[in-house]
């Protein structure tokens, strides 16, 4: 994993930033109690990892990585990571709340549901969907099945995906003056953008209209 809650200050940290700090900190860093941000189990801070970006914390009782998945590349795994840190740390810094956070999660019921990248559950509803290689978008669908069920959801488009960013928010933006999410690989930036939600973005049919179909 790259990201970890920090037991002490009760939020995530990712352990490139970590890494950054002064070395006169790292033997203190390795020893600080930490937890998986999915199922919160004790985790090990690996300062010197040399394993690869995704090996700087690991369950200490040697589980399998919460968010090791066939299915998905290791650009949208870091990518997720990135966003469930970026969620977790605002809405605990503005509710003072637990957050229920986690990742690849139903929204909806059998008939009409999406597998959501992350989503939380409490102490509000929100979900984040992260765009890398996919095709076609299906955000409509998406962003319906969330509302639907009383979520709002971020949208975040990893920039070195095969999507022309600036031109989806631009399409978008017909619907509702929000902005999307970046995450920059380069950087490890991740700018969530806006919470999109039924009150602010129309999804009838008129709408639909507006977005190409490679986007709907």
């Amino acid at each position: 994993m790259i990201i970890a809650i920090s037991d002490k200050f009760s939020r995530i940290c990712a352990g490139p930033e970590m890494a950054s700090r002064p070395l006169n900190n790292s033997s203190t860093q390795a020893h600080e109690g930490f937890s998986c941000p999915i199922c919160g189990k004790d985790v090990t801070y690996h300062p010197y990892t040399t394993g690869g970006a995704l090996d700087y914390f690991t369950h200490t009782d040697g589980s399998p990585d919460c968010f090791q998945s066939e299915s998905v590349s290791d650009e949208h795994r870091i990518a997720t990571e990135f966003t469930v840190k970026s969620l977790h740390n605002r809405i605990q810094e503005i509710t003072e709340e637990p957050v229920n956070i986690n990742i690849e999660k139903w929204i909806g019921v059998r008939e009409n549901f999406i597998i959501t990248d992350v989503r939380v559950s409490s102490p509000i509803q929100i979900a984040a969907e992260i765009f890398y290689r996919v095709q076609p978008l299906s955000l409509v669908r998406r962003l319906s099945t969330m509302f639907d069920n009383d979520y709002r959801g971020y949208l975040v488009f990893h920039l070195d995906g095969c999507h022309n960013v600036d031109r989806i928010e631009q399409h978008l933006q017909k619907l509702a003056p929000l902005r999307i999410g970046r995450f920059n690989p380069e950087t490890l930036e991740l700018t969530l953008g806006d919470a999109f939600s039924k009150e602010q973005v129309g999804l009838d049919k008129h709408s639909r209209e507006l977005l190409p179909a490679s986007i709907a």
